[in-house]
């Protein structure tokens, strides 16, 4: 019997190609789909007002942050700055850990522009449980 010859016979391997072209298709999606969403922020919206909401649990007090008329953020009943916020929420990450809440209580006729910095120190410091104080609508 005669063995054939392992030097003639081309090695079968997978053609890489196909993966290739779906990797850069899913790259492509992402970037394209990652750009869309920060766009999607950038929308002026006006947000709606609210006709449920969840009752404060008195066991827990978060930390209420104000904001006025004029755009003024509070503490204690002290206007602060970024800085001043950001140093704030921080040590209340440390102080609370996992248990960290902010509520953040804003005059009507503030924007959203006015409120979002909060929001994103809170996160960037690590507090996840952050609510928007609302009052019950009349009639419900």
């Amino acid at each position: 019997m005669q063995i054939p010859n392992q030097g003639n016979r081309r090695s079968v391997g997978a053609n890489m190609t196909p993966m290739i072209d779906v990797v850069f298709l899913l790259i492509i999606f992402f970037l394209v789909s990652s750009h869309l969403a920060r766009q999607e922020n950038r929308l002026p919206l006006e947000l709606p007002v609210a006709s449920t909401f969840d009752p404060v649990d008195p066991d827990k007090a978060p930390l209420t942050i104000s904001v006025d008329q004029q755009a003024r953020w509070l503490v204690s009943g002290d206007v602060v700055d970024l800085s001043s916020v950001r140093a704030i929420l921080s040590d209340l990450k440390v102080s609370q850990g996992a248990d960290a809440a902010i509520r953040i209580r804003t005059d009507g006729a503030v924007q959203y522009q006015q409120v979002e910095p909060l929001l994103r120190e809170a996160a960037l410091a690590g507090i996840t449980d952050a609510a928007i104080a609302v009052r019950e609508e009349a009639g419900l």
